[in-house]
């Protein structure tokens, strides 16, 4: 029985995983993975392709910014640069959010975890947040930011899939 789309799913043979460190189904050591996929990120990610994940995330990220050129850029936004003066025009980023800001700060163990987006030009660059409007009615206010410099790409299944959610959420598929 397959699982369900949003059951998590072991990252080597898509099956529910079980109780243990290992896998029940295949018997594969889970320890060293950060976070389970979602069936559908495991599908989506194309989890059974025997080739390098890095040579997967580089053709998705092509295919991915092919389809948008293609299709006009749709759903790109400007975000500016971090840092410079602030007697300039801030330079900005247009690009897409393929991953927004995780960030959690009512619970004790506060969670902050940058963000990323993909420039129209095909560079990785990270997304950050921070409050503004302090002793205002509309507290907080979160201003983004991208860091000037690119990053190198994330080679995550966890990009695959979500670049394929972001094709789709903008009509492409």
């Amino acid at each position: 029985m397959t699982p369900a789309a949003d059951a998590r799913v072991c990252p080597h043979c898509g099956e529910a995983p079980g109780e243990g460190v290992f896998c029940a189904a295949c018997g594969r050591n889970l320890a060293s993975v950060d976070r389970l996929p979602t069936r559908a990120e495991w599908e989506v990610a194309g989890a059974q392709d025997d080739r390098p994940l890095a040579e997967r995330c580089q053709e998705a990220t092509a295919a991915f910014l092919a389809a948008m050129h293609a299709a006009g850029d749709p759903g790109t936004t400007k975000t500016k640069m971090s840092g410079g003066s602030g007697f300039r025009r801030p330079k900005q980023v247009e690009g897409w959010v393929v991953r927004p800001v995780d960030r959690d700060e009512h619970l004790p163990p506060k969670r902050y975890e940058s963000g990323l987006v993909l420039s129209v030009e095909g560079a990785f660059h990270q997304l950050d947040n921070v409050a503004r409007g302090y002793g205002t009615r509309d507290f907080p206010v979160w201003e983004h930011t991208v860091a000037p410099e690119p990053v190198a790409m994330p080679v995550e299944a966890r990009l695959i899939a979500e670049l394929g959610t972001l094709l789709a959420a903008n009509g492409l598929d």
